[in-house]
């Protein structure tokens, strides 16, 4: 299948990219900079520019749209909009016209409301799932969401088959993550190491949610959710290769939180009284990805808590 992939030199693009090669995919990256992967064809372009797009859809079976502002803080609320909603738009008109089979849709999490802000919220219930009432408190959760309409929309009116991946708190913590985050410009000039160190190693913290890093909040307002790069690039790729979806929205994640505390007790600290709609044991994430395993076999591989990053970690931080 040839595919497009936009944003494809990004934090998460790398990951995307190899996957989609490993399975045989034709893959072409469309971005402001080349990616650091072998085999794949690139062609230099904007998301905001339609003509660009419009060029670059043509000849491909799928499109994966990956380019964002990805995170908020980044951008003014006019910036964030104009390339999280409006090139998403851009690149879907693109896709329609140039007779693209689908638009996989990189959302994420935050459409829920937990996410990059400082308020704490309480959720309706537990597990979270795609059912739960989206209420966004930043521009970039608010962006991703109305990306997520219009997705639909196409679907609705033109018939562009979309699938929309709400990414739950994206991580690297395997070596190659942070080679990729390096070489992709991300991790602002740090060496790998550096970044393994400073980073990494210091993103899992306990159920108190002491985020060591400068800017986001506490985990406890990601509700804890981690998902592993290659867990992520493992859902775009099936997304690609479905060929039943006309239009669904998934949630993506890992099978654990991020804390060192049972999940037990994160709720009967921080959300006593939030009902449960499915049983939770161990470490057992806050966010369900059942309905991603249902429908797309997605079946996520990797635990950050079997990896040198949970060695480390257990040393460092007291529960």
């Amino acid at each position: 299948m040839n595919v497009l992939v936009t944003g494809g030199s990004g934090t998460i693009g790398g990951y995307v990219l190899r996957s989609l090669l490993k399975a045989g995919h034709v893959v072409t990256c469309f971005s402001r900079t080349a990616p650091h992967v072998t085999g794949v064809r690139f062609i230099m372009g904007d998301v905001t520019n339609l003509e660009q797009i419009d060029r670059a859809c043509h000849g491909h079976d799928t499109v994966i749209h990956l380019a964002a502002v990805p995170g908020p803080g980044r951008a003014t609320l006019v910036q964030m909009l104009h390339v999280n909603v409006t090139g998403t738009g851009l690149v879907l008109e693109a896709a329609f016209r140039a007779g693209v089979g689908k638009v996989v849709f990189a959302s994420s999490g935050a459409v829920s409301g937990f996410s990059f802000q400082n308020k704490d919220i309480l959720p309706q219930y537990l597990p979270l799932d795609e059912q739960h009432q989206c209420e966004p408190h930043d521009e970039y959760g608010l962006s991703k969401l109305l990306a997520e309409l219009t997705c639909k929309r196409y679907t609705d009116a033109f018939g562009l088959r979309t699938i929309c991946l709400r990414i739950n708190h994206n991580w690297y913590v395997d070596r190659e993550g942070a080679e990729v985050a390096v070489l992709s410009g991300w991790a602002q000039n740090l060496s790998v190491d550096e970044l393994w160190t400073q980073r990494y190693q210091k993103c899992l913290q306990d159920a108190e949610g002491n985020w060591p890093v400068p800017g986001p909040p506490r985990p406890r307002n990601l509700l804890w959710a981690v998902t592993d790069a290659r867990d992520a690039a493992q859902a775009f790729r099936l997304a690609v290769e479905n060929d039943s979806i006309q239009h669904n929205v998934f949630q993506i994640n890992g099978p654990e939180t991020c804390s060192l505390v049972e999940t037990e007790t994160l709720i009967a600290r921080y959300f006593p009284g939030v009902p449960l709609k499915s049983t939770l044991n161990g470490f057992d994430s806050l966010v369900s990805h059942t309905k991603a395993t249902k429908l797309l076999g997605y079946r996520p591989q990797y635990s950050w808590r079997e990896s040198d990053f949970a060695v480390w970690l257990a040393k460092r931080t007291p529960v």
